[in-house]
């Protein structure tokens, strides 16, 4: 009888870890950050997020998606399903007119565009203090301006 409940349990955990492997690599591999109720007026152009890179290198979904209660991220992991709800960024942090960043704001008072830069740059600027090759910190080196195709 112990048998055969090991074998069940041995059984259903690998069921599980292969159901969540699976949905970890169904991710995207880009995600065009490009949300045009927030971002109607733009000095620079959208930026393509490389998610599937940033899984890829370690990258826990933890480290970047967040739902603090006291201080602590009580996110699930399982709730980051594709079209669920709140699972985009905009759904906490809005885009408010005439809202400035201060650096001691709440995390969840950070409207959309602060929200990204301190995320993004943050972490990289923190990867480059570790001596890591590190992802970009610039306007230019995220938001590129499209190339016109020379003529010739």
């Amino acid at each position: 009888m112990r048998w055969v409940r090991l074998v069940l349990w041995v059984g259903l955990v690998g069921v599980g870890m292969i159901i969540w492997a699976l949905q970890l690599y169904a991710q995207p591999e880009s995600i065009l950050l490009d949300d045009h109720s927030v971002f109607a007026s733009r000095e620079r152009p959208p930026v393509a997020f490389p998610h599937m890179f940033h899984i890829s290198n370690g990258i826990e979904c933890k480290t970047c998606h967040h739902r603090f209660q006291g201080g602590k991220n009580v996110l699930d992991e399982m709730e980051l399903q594709e079209g669920a709800e709140g699972i985009k960024c905009s759904s906490c942090h809005k885009q408010m007119l005439g809202f400035r960043f201060a650096p001691d704001l709440d995390p969840t008072k950070r409207n959309l565009q602060q929200a990204y830069h301190r995320q993004c740059m943050g972490c990289h600027r923190q990867v480059s203090q570790e001596r890591k090759k590190a992802g970009p910190v610039t306007c230019g080196a995220c938001h590129p301006w499209k190339q016109k195709a020379s003529q010739s």
